[in-house]
C-alpha cells in the first residue's frame, strides 16, 4: 500500500496546538477542522515525527489560555488567542501573538483576503517569511487618499503577499463612492472584475475591528474615523444607529446588527453576506477600549478566530457577567 503524502505542516501545527495546547480531543479537533478523529491522529503524529512539537509552546508574547477558552466558549469560537499582559502596547503584544499563531491557518491553496487598519498593518509585519505561491492574497477594500500608507488596504495586501510568497490580487478603486450609481459603474470595470471574484472564493479573511462608541477619553477609533475617510456628520449618524464598530466598512451595534446598508451601498469593498460565507473570518484587535466593538463583532457570528489582548479579553467577560 502507497504511504499518504503528509499534508502541510501548517495544518499539522493547528491540530497540535488545539490537541496540546487546548486539550481539545481528537473528535473535538475533527468536528472543528471537518476531518475524521483518525486524520486527526495521524496529522499528530506527523507534528511529533517532524518536531513541530515540544514539551512547551514557545507563544511570543505570553498567552493568556484562560482567558482565549473562556471567549471560545462564551462565543463559540473555533480559536481564541489572547496576548498576556506586558510592557509593549496591547495592539503590539496581539498583532505578535497572531503573526505567530494566524499566520499558521495560512496553507497551501488558501486565498487570503486581507482588510486594513493599524493594527493588521503591525500583524503583516510579524508574519513569518515563506514562499507558497498556491496561495492568493486579496485585497478587501478600495483605499483613500486620506489614509496612510501603514493602513493602506492595497499596501497590506500587497505586504502579506510578498511575506507569504503568494500571488497577490489588487483591489484599485476608492473605497467609498459618491451614490449607488457610481459604485455600479465602477463594479462593471473589467480591470476589477478578477478581485471581485475572489471575494466568494475566499477561504480565509484576517480583518481588524473598528470602534464607533461614544465619544470620551481614552476612546479607540476606527479606522473609518481616524483616516477622515467618514466625515463627522456620516460617523454622527453611525452612532444615533446605536453602531458601536465596524468590520472592514460595514457599521454594526451591540448585538451585532448591521446598521448601515446606505453605507455599504456606495462602498466598493466585500458585502456582510460574502464575509458570512468565509470558512474562516480572522479578527485581531486589541485594548479594552475596543472591547464594547470587539463583542458587538463576535455578536455578529461572522468571526470565527479572535486574536487579542488580555485587557480586552477580561472587559469582554466583565461584560458578559454585568449582563
Amino acid at each position: 500500500m502507497r504511504r499518504a503524502p503528509d499534508v502541510p505542516a501548517e495544518v499539522a501545527t493547528q491540530v497540535a496546538r488545539l490537541y496540546y495546547d487546548r486539550q481539545l480531543s481528537k473528535v473535538e479537533i475533527g468536528g472543528r477542522l471537518g476531518m475524521s478523529r483518525f486524520r486527526v491522529a495521524r496529522l499528530l503524529d506527523q507534528a511529533l515525527a517532524n518536531d513541530l512539537v515540544r514539551i512547551e509552546f514557545r507563544d511570543t508574547p505570553t498567552a493568556d489560555r484562560g482567558l482565549a477558552r473562556a471567549l471560545e466558549e462564551r462565543f463559540g469560537l473555533d480559536l481564541c488567542i489572547v496576548a498576556g499582559d506586558g510592557p509593549t502596547d496591547a495592539r503590539d503584544r496581539a498583532s505578535r501573538l497572531a503573526g505567530s499563531v494566524v499566520s499558521d491557518l495560512f496553507g497551501h491553496g488558501d486565498v487570503v483576503g486581507i482588510a486594513w487598519g493599524s493594527t493588521l498593518a503591525a500583524f503583516v509585519r510579524e508574519v513569518p517569511a515563506r514562499h507558497d505561491d498556491s496561495i492568493e492574497v486579496v485585497q478587501l477594500a478600495g483605499s483613500s487618499v486620506r489614509l496612510g500608507r501603514e493602513r493602506d488596504p492595497g499596501e497590506l495586501a500587497r505586504v502579506l503577499a510578498d511575506r507569504l510568497g503568494a500571488a497577490h490580487r489588487p483591489l484599485h478603486a476608492p473605497v467609498f463612492v459618491d451614490d449607488p450609481a457610481g459604485r455600479r459603474a465602477l463594479l462593471a470595470e473589467p480591470d476589477l472584475a478578477a478581485t471581485l471574484d475572489a471575494f466568494d472564493r475566499l477561504t480565509v479573511a484576517v480583518v481588524g475591528i473598528g470602534a464607533l462608541g461614544a465619544d470620551g477619553e481614552n476612546r479607540a477609533e476606527s479606522s473609518l474615523v481616524r483616516s477622515g475617510v467618514l466625515d463627522a456628520a456620516e460617523v454622527k449618524r453611525l452612532r444615533e444607529r446605536g453602531a458601536v464598530g465596524d468590520l472592514v466598512v460595514h457599521a454594526f451595534d451591540a448585538a451585532g446588527r448591521f446598521v448601515a446598508p446606505d453605507l455599504a451601498d456606495r462602498s466598493i469593498a466585500i458585502g456582510v453576506d460574502q464575509l458570512r460565507r468565509v470558512p474562516r473570518v480572522v479578527a485581531i484587535a486589541a485594548g479594552a477600549a475596543k472591547a464594547e466593538a470587539i463583542r458587538g463583532a463576535l455578536e455578529t457570528d461572522i468571526v470565527r478566530v479572535l486574536a487579542t489582548d488580555a485587557s480586552a479579553a477580561a472587559a469582554i467577560l466583565a461584560m458578559e457577567g454585568d449582563r
